[in-house]
Formats: C-alpha cells, sequence, structure tokens
C-alpha cells in the first residue's frame, strides 16, 4: 500500500500544483455592468479622453442634466461621495438602457473613469449603468447625428462640447 498513497500525495500535489498555475491572474471586475471591449466604444472625439480605470464605480449626488445637442450625450454633473466633481456622460446610443437620473437623487453609476483633456476634467464616459432614473431614449434624428460624427470624426462645429 505506500506505492498507492505516494501515488496519492504526488497526485495532489501535482494537480494543486496545476490549480496555482491555471488560476486567472486578473481581479474580477469591480461591477457586472462592466463591458469588454474597448472601453470608449461609440464615444465621439474620444481621442481627447485620457482612459484611467476601464471600470469604475462611483457614488454621489446628482448636480445638474443636461442634454447636449451637438452629439446627442447626456451630462450629468456629480458630486461624489468624496466631495469632488465629476462630469458622467450617457451617449445616445445607450440612452435606451441607461436611465438618466434627477437632479438631486444619490446614484451608483458605472464606467470608464477617463480625463477630458479638452475640458480638463474627471469623467465616467459613456455611464454603462446608472442605479436610477428613467429610459430617455435617443431620437432618431440623435442616433443619425451620433452616427455621422462617428463616421466623419471631429469638426470644428464642436462648440461647447
Amino acid at each position: 500500500m505506500p506505492r498507492l498513497e505516494l501515488a496519492l500525495v504526488v497526485a495532489v500535489v501535482a494537480f494543486s500544483g496545476l490549480l496555482l498555475v491555471m488560476r486567472p491572474h486578473g481581479s474580477a471586475p469591480p461591477s457586472p455592468y462592466c463591458r469588454g471591449g474597448s472601453p470608449l466604444a461609440g464615444v465621439y472625439h474620444s481621442p481627447r479622453l485620457e482612459v484611467k480605470k476601464r471600470c469604475a464605480v462611483v457614488s454621489g449626488v446628482v448636480t445638474n442634466v443636461k442634454f447636449e445637442e451637438f452629439d446627442g450625450d447626456v451630462h450629468i454633473g456629480l458630486r461624489t461621495d468624496d466631495g469632488e466633481g465629476l462630469v458622467v456622460e450617457v451617449i445616445p446610443q445607450d440612452r435606451a438602457v441607461v436611465p438618466i437620473p434627477d437632479t438631486g437623487a444619490h446614484v451608483t453609476v458605472v464606467g470608464p473613469d477617463v480625463w477630458d483633456t479638452a475640458h480638463d476634467w474627471p469623467e465616467i464616459h459613456p455611464a454603462w449603468w446608472i442605479s436610477s432614473g428613467r429610459i430617455v431614449p435617443a431620437s432618431n434624428r440623435e442616433l443619425t447625428r451620433v452616427e455621422s460624427l462617428l463616421r466623419d470624426g471631429p469638426s470644428e462645429q464642436e462648440g461647447s462640447q
């Protein structure tokens, strides 16, 4: 029987070694709402954004909500629970599934943590999930406009964008 016991010990050690080598080395995403692929997919003029974290979760109070006519994004001012100011943007392609919160609401948002180099401020852009609000789908005109912008790239008409 010593051979059988030795064989079992060797098998257990080998199996344990395989588990250590084969286990995933990355950590789990911070939220199930994190998306795969490019974190800036569908964002107009994305080269202005520096991705600091591909998926972040932030909570705070909504200070303002503005529907941008130029690119169809919804800009949401957020005072984070840490007291910092943050811009959260919902792109037109996601407005059918990502709710737009009301001013004064306490929300949690999920999306890429980026630095907007054109405006010199931090953003969650695009927001992939917001914990509360109402769905305000983009109009066909807004969707057509953003498709055109994405196809043609940045222009001189950006204005306040």
